[in-house]
């Protein structure tokens, strides 16, 4: 998807335990899910390394008005 991929990176100080990235990441994916409208059809996912990790969604049709929704609703969830 390129730029119009929706996502969150998250950031950790140097050290931090693996299971607190994956946590962190599992948690704010929850709250993507449950945050996501019924009629939209993609797919929420992480990647994770180290001190670092992201949230991001795969989208269905790839277009970009599907971009964007998924954007407000990321930017609307992080304040």
């Amino acid at each position: 998807m390129g730029s119009h991929e929706p996502q969150i990176a998250l950031r950790f100080p140097k050290g931090t335990s693996y299971r607190v990235v994956k946590a962190a990441l599992h948690k704010l994916t929850a709250e993507i899910e449950l945050a996501t409208p019924a009629r939209e059809r993609w797919c929420v996912n992480t990647e994770d390394c180290n001190e670092c990790g992201r949230v991001y969604l795969e989208l269905a049709d790839g277009t970009p008005a599907e971009a964007e929704r998924g954007m407000a609703m990321l930017a609307k969830l992080v304040g």
